[in-house]
């Protein structure tokens, strides 16, 4: 007899789960092209105009635009040096991925993350081995909505085809995961490999 509350289907966050995130990198090359100090650059970042850019409900040219006139005005900042400075934030793969392709074996694994259209199109699509080996993805740009809002739980787990209950979610934000475990997810907050693998193993999760 098949137990109900067994696992079937592992939602995985990607930024600094699965890919290495690098703020600083991005946030150097603005300062360098834009000839302005790397403190200005990073508080300048215009945090409300990037969620609305994360629910799909902006341009890429506008995004762009948001940035640029965020920064001290008259600045040289060019779109093609600015998309360059954003595909530097995201950095190569953890060996979070091998887990994941572990994993695979007996769950039905899918990404669930908080991104936008040029880094998924423009990188994670075409750099990216666990884009390839997933069978599915919820992207914030794509439903309107961002974690830690139950919509996107909801939509996750209505695509996925499973009951919340029967499916892990993996973060690095607490927030996420809390959001997860109001909606019925069991989440693991995500903090290194090593603790991500003993949190599978205490879950009776197979990730050999």
């Amino acid at each position: 007899m098949v137990n109900d509350k067994q696992i079937k289907v592992i939602f995985f966050d990607i930024g600094d789960v699965l890919l290495k995130i690098h703020p600083q990198r991005m946030i150097t090359k603005i300062s360098n092209c834009a000839n302005i100090p790397y403190e200005v650059v990073e508080s300048a970042f215009p945090q409300n105009a990037h969620d609305t850019y994360e629910r799909g409900k902006m341009t890429d040219y506008d995004w762009y635009m948001s940035c640029k006139t965020a920064l001290p005005q008259n600045n040289i900042l060019s779109e093609d040096q600015f998309w360059e400075s954003w595909s530097l934030l995201l950095g190569n793969e953890t060996d979070v991925v091998d887990i994941l392709i572990n994993l695979k074996k007996n769950y039905k694994v899918w990404l669930l993350s908080n991104t936008n259209p040029m880094h998924i199109k423009n990188e994670i699509e075409s750099k990216c081995v666990f884009q390839k080996l997933v069978d599915g993805a919820i992207y914030s740009y794509d439903v309107g909505y961002r974690k830690p809002e139950k919509e996107i739980y909801h939509i996750a787990c209505d695509s996925a085809e499973v009951n919340p209950e029967n499916s892990i979610f993996i973060d690095d934000l607490e927030e996420n995961i809390i959001g997860a475990n109001k909606f019925g997810i069991k989440g693991i907050h995500y903090k290194n490999t090593i603790d991500l693998l003993k949190e599978l193993t205490r879950l009776n999760i197979n990730h050999d």
